[in-house]
């Protein structure tokens, strides 16, 4: 069975290839961004069920800053 494949513009190609570093995967770097994603979808999917995507990803990075500066 082929893979599927997704396009991506270059711009999210550029940023995601800034992320990586010599001998890094794209791919294991996105299916681990997919795994990130879901995991913080399901904590938080009693809270945001209105929220857009955008809303819901400006909520998590807040809520990562503010967790960051607590440490």
């Amino acid at each position: 069975m082929p893979q599927p494949t997704f396009n991506m513009d270059q711009d999210l190609l550029d940023r995601l290839d800034a992320n990586l570093s010599y001998g890094d995967s794209r791919s294991a770097w996105v299916r681990d961004a997919i795994e990130m994603k879901l995991a913080v979808l399901e904590e938080i999917e009693n809270y945001d069920e209105d929220m857009t995507q955008e809303e819901r990803r400006e909520f998590i990075v807040e809520a990562v800053r503010e967790a960051v500066e607590d440490d």
